[in-house]
């Protein structure tokens, strides 16, 4: 009895450990056991067959499959990515047409500084019968030269104020290219940590299904129950559920950049994960946003253009000196009174004085509401300022503890690791109940996904604290 129990045990090791080379054996009536056998006795195998997963980069392995490997070689950096993404974005190009507008518009205020001389000619032919009979053609000819000699600073604030303009909608540029430059940060990291993701319950899938197949030989050498084959069965059940779920999470942010770069994952492949993280302190950090963040630049320089439009709406009634100067030739051939015919000319200059005295109050209204505006953005710069500094804290502090966070993660990693090998080992061996086993799995895998999230999370809060200090396209050279 001792000597067929010892070769039981001694039959079920062998057959565990051929159970991971893939090596059949005899049972105790002398059949052959088959792996696969065993799995597909219970269990439907096709719900815990391993799921091939490509992967459209050459960074880490293409496919779980043996048989197959799918490798891309137009592995892009961030910032390829981002150039692509730049080049074909409607809304950067609609941005940049808005400062073309402003630069015109700029022109077209500066000519009120040059003279403006306009030229016309008029044909007449008239016949009249009557008390008053006429007949006669005539030929005129007029050059008119007109130029403001003074009126009040307005043409100088106008020109200011388009100018202020032009600088807004280039402020606004800078903000779009921003927003669009994190949209496409945010897709390229989610389809990099979607892929290792993917990779990593991929690992931990296919290692329950191993222990499941342990376990159903253990099971039928009675060295396991039914409660342990339920047990790793719904790990098994949980891990697949995962991993369907990360890949369907992948295969959205891979449509994302898709949609942002306007090309395929496959022909411009992302794969960075290293960008130098590297932090000043928050008083520096927040010294720069005060100074450079775009939000902030664009109301301010709003208030500037509303300060300009207060002026010019208040001058636009004050005094004003124009002249003008008139050429005129005129060629006339009367066919009744023969003294009325030939060339005349006659040249007329003017000097005109204006000055509007009194609107019915409309002036001072539209100053009085211009004020008002002015006033309601120095209130939204107050808002904003302590806005950005609150979320630029939060996004600093996000880094700082991802960062820290990154460490232990390691070390965690790390130790799961070895516990679970030692596990496994036992575990093999009999001498390691399956609870532990499960639960050291878990772990390594839990660790591993917070990791990824982790440095994704630091990664993408770093770049929008750039945002918010205005070093976002420097970084990238923009």
């Amino acid at each position: 009895m001792i000597k067929f129990s010892f070769l039981k045990h001694c039959l079920l090791y062998a057959t565990i450990v051929g159970s991971i080379v893939g090596v059949s054996f005899a049972d105790e009536q002398g059949a052959p056991i088959e792996i696969k056998k065993i799995l597909s006795d219970d269990t439907n195998e096709s719900d815990f067959n391993t799921t091939t997963v490509f992967v459209d980069t050459n960074i880490t392995t293409a496919a779980k499959d043996d048989n197959k490997s799918v490798i891309f070689e137009n592995k892009a950096t961030l910032k390829a990515a981002i150039d692509v993404a730049i080049h074909s974005n409607y809304r950067i190009k609609q941005a940049k047409e808005k400062v073309l507008q402003a630069k015109y518009s700029t022109r077209e205020a500066f000519a009120d500084f040059l003279p403006q001389v306009n030229l016309s000619a008029t044909a007449t032919q008239k016949g009249s019968k009557g008390y008053e009979t006429q007949d006669y053609k005539q030929l005129q000819g007029d050059a008119t030269l007109s130029y403001n000699l003074f009126s009040s600073g307005m043409h100088i604030a106008t020109v200011q104020k388009s100018q202020i303009t032009q600088k807004e909608q280039e402020e606004r540029l800078k903000g779009i290219l921003e927003e669009e430059t994190l949209k496409l940060i945010d897709a390229y990291l989610s389809v990099v940590y979607g892929r290792l993701s993917i990779e990593v319950n991929q690992n931990n899938f296919d290692k329950l299904l191993q222990i499941l197949e342990i376990v159903k030989i253990k099971k039928q050498f009675g060295a396991a129950t039914a409660g342990d084959e339920g047990s790793i069965m719904a790990s098994v059940s949980n891990a697949k559920t995962a991993l369907i779920n990360t890949e369907s999470a992948y295969n959205n942010s891979k449509d994302y950049y898709e949609f942002l770069t306007g090309t395929r994952t496959e022909l411009l492949s992302p794969y960075e994960t290293d960008f130098g993280v590297k932090l000043k302190s928050f008083d520096d950090v927040y010294d720069e946003i005060r100074a450079n963040n775009t939000d902030l630049s664009i109301i301010k320089t709003q208030i500037k253009g509303k300060q300009k439009e207060v002026f010019v709406s208040k001058v636009a009634d004050m005094p004003k000196v124009d002249f003008t100067l008139t050429n005129m030739r005129k060629f006339r051939n009367d066919l009744i009174d023969p003294t009325q015919k030939g060339n005349n000319r006659d040249t007329t200059a003017e000097l005109v004085l204006s000055y509007n005295l009194y609107t019915g109050g409309r002036a001072e209204a539209k100053t009085a509401r211009l004020l008002s505006e002015v006033s309601g953005l120095v209130f939204n710069l107050e808002y904003m300022t302590k806005d950005t500094k609150w979320n630029s804290q939060k996004l600093f502090n996000s880094v700082h503890t991802n960062s820290r966070a990154l460490e232990s993660l390691n070390t965690e990693i790390n130790a799961s690791r070895r516990m679970a090998d030692a596990y496994w080992e036992k575990f093999r061996l009999s001498s390691q109940d399956l609870v532990t086993l499960l639960q050291a799995q878990r772990q390594v895998n839990a660790a591993e996904l917070e990791k990824l999230r982790s440095e994704k999370t630091r990664t993408v809060d770093y770049f929008n604290l750039l945002a918010k200090s205005g070093k976002l396209l420097e970084h990238f050279g923009f």
